[in-house]
């Protein structure tokens, strides 16, 4: 059983992994670097006297080094090899995560299309709830929005925010054809979950059936098909390869090898996997949390539309978790090497109790 940890417990342990495979680009020989198994014992390290803190210290910019803070001898940080943790990733998370959304999207995709061809309440709540269920399922994906889902644009392509209300509407106010083909032409404000939010919704979660217009069926109908598009696009560029290009899930998982020039060393996927985890948890706390509360407009809050702020919330703070532990809940998986077992094999502060 996944156990669920305190927010303090997640952030100092990526805190110490994040120092330990920093600097993982291309790791340097070192003549005295110990092998992981015979690493220098946990040390007491003083801090400066403020400031910056002192050489080796903790204290950041007008904080004060701890004294007696406790660090970890960092000799062989270079030398993460630890390959189980980065492989297991992929088997345990990545793939059953997306392969959850794709059905899920799926599943929205249907849904929309028996709405449109038959516009009763029932059908726009079940629509509405597909979507609810799709995107829980994308949020928890946010750990690891990196490889294709960057690279090929599809992050943005299925989770743009905000959506740019004022295009959707010219468009709904032209004559031009909505096709799916057309879909995937549009900016990213036009497209993906949150336009389909915008439209499915309304602007407060209260549209009813007799309001949406036949052009706006057509275009929920273009939005479902690229959305499922995409998802699956998204999958099969991490499970088997698309355009002739490997399977990512075999360059993440095989780190380290003589021909991985995106990954060279293991340590460099570690330390895409920290900073994913390290990335979503700060945009949560700054861009989705901080962001609105400080200019006090809800129009930053991300699923506004369909009242879906909070899940995406926790979607996101249980992708987080996921990441930490190796583990994907909703399938009941969880990865015998994680980044949390190896975290308590380095120091046993964060042995699980």
């Amino acid at each position: 059983m996944v156990k669920q940890l305190k927010a303090t417990e997640l952030f100092l342990s990526l805190g110490l992994l994040a120092s330990l495979v920093s600097g993982c680009g291309a790791p340097e020989s070192h003549a005295d670097v110990a092998p992981m198994d015979e690493a220098t014992p946990t040390e007491n390290v003083e801090g400066g006297e403020g400031g910056e803190g002192g050489e080796g210290g903790e204290g950041g910019e007008g904080g004060e080094g701890g004294e007696g803070a406790v660090s970890k001898s960092l000799h062989w940080a270079n030398r993460f090899d630890n390959q189980a943790v980065i492989s297991a990733f992929t088997e345990t998370v990545v793939l059953p995560n997306y392969t959850q959304y794709a059905a899920r999207a799926a599943g929205l995709k249907q849904a929309i299309d028996n709405f449109v061809a038959e516009p009763t309440t029932a059908n726009l709540t079940a629509a509405r709830t597909a979507w609810s269920e799709a995107r829980v399922s994308w949020e928890t994906t946010e750990t690891f929005a990196f490889g294709p889902a960057a690279s090929l644009g599809l992050d943005g392509a299925m989770d743009a925010w905000p959506v740019n209300s004022t295009d959707i509407e010219n468009i709904l106010a032209g004559d031009e054809p909505i096709t799916v083909e057309r879909v995937a032409q549009l900016q990213d404000t036009e497209r993906g979950m949150h336009a389909i939010e915008y439209l499915l919704f309304g602007t407060a979660a209260n549209k009813g059936v007799a309001e949406f217009s036949d052009r706006e069926k057509r275009f929920l109908l273009a939005l479902g098909q690229d959305l499922n598009q995409s998802a699956h696009t998204l999958l099969a560029s991490w499970q088997s390869g698309i355009e002739g290009q490997f399977a990512y899930k075999d360059v993440f998982a095989k780190a380290g090898s003589a021909d991985n020039s995106i990954y060279p060393t293991t340590a460099a996927a570690a330390q895409e996997l920290v900073s994913g985890i390290i990335d979503s948890l700060t945009e949560v706390g700054e861009e989705k949390l901080a962001a609105p509360f400080a200019e006090q407009d809800i129009a930053g809050l991300e699923s506004r539309f369909s009242a879906q702020t909070m899940n995406d919330l926790k979607s996101n703070l249980q992708s987080a978790e996921n990441g930490y532990l190796g583990a994907f809940p909703a399938e009941n998986l969880q990865a015998k090497a994680s980044i949390s077992t190896y975290i308590a094999a380095v120091d046993q502060r964060w042995i699980k109790r």
